[in-house]
């Protein structure tokens, strides 16, 4: 109090976004209370196409480790890993998942033949999440993993921009089928493989509808 005039506090209101927007004023007995209004404009840096494929990469590192993990947890050594308990009646739901993750590899090996620079390095960085899937799943299978070459689902082309989203709704079909073929799954281990490429495949679909320009809300919920 000083002099019949109290000072009110500066109210920070800014919102979250590039407009800062601060209230205040004086308040006295005989007089009205005076609003001060001060309007400060933040200019956030644009988003370039390579920052956009630098948060690719860090969204979706280590997804090939990630898939590995579950397998291999828990396992002494590489004799335990390939003698570990199998159920045949998995084998034929495996190899459907097998031969849809060839198609998802030869997809974005199509894709990324097209592409140049960054949007290169981001479809080659899916291109190998999806070899690696290949892999795991080839060596739970061993000599029961059917062989083969699977064709491309799609024949992706022109900008980053219009390529993510349709390599995202493929990601969501794989997604969609990987977890109908989950509940049917019998071996524990089976089941923690085919999960944990559930997992990864699920920050494809997000990250490639997130950097095709859905919103991030939307994008989460691919």
């Amino acid at each position: 109090m000083d002099g019949g005039r109290f000072q009110v506090p500066l109210l920070d209101t800014r919102p979250l976004s590039t407009g800062l927007l601060v209230l205040g004023g004086d308040i006295s007995p005989k007089r009205q209370r005076m609003t001060r209004v001060v309007n400060h404009q933040v200019d956030l840096p644009e988003e370039t196409a390579t920052s956009r494929r630098r948060l690719l990469t860090s969204l979706l590192a280590g997804g090939a480790a990630v898939v590995a993990a579950p397998f291999f947890a828990g396992r002494a050594s590489a004799e335990e890993i390939v003698n570990a308990p199998r159920d045949p009646k998995d084998y034929p739901t495996l190899n459907d998942a097998l031969k849809r993750e060839r198609q998802m590899a030869a997809t974005y090996k199509a894709a990324a033949a097209k592409a140049t620079g960054d949007e290169k390095f981001a479809l080659t960085l899916l291109l190998d999440h999806h070899d690696a899937y290949v892999d795991s799943l080839k060596g739970y299978l061993g000599t029961d993993a059917v062989s083969g070459t699977e064709a491309a689902l799609a024949s992706p082309s022109g900008s980053f921009a219009s390529i993510a989203p349709q390599m995202a709704a493929l990601e969501n079909e794989t997604l969609a089928g990987h977890t109908a073929r989950l509940g049917t799954l019998v071996g524990i281990d089976a089941a923690k493989l085919l999960a944990s490429i559930i997992t990864v495949e699920a920050r494809h679909a997000a990250a490639l509808s997130l950097l095709g320009g859905a919103s991030p809300l939307a994008a989460a919920g691919s």
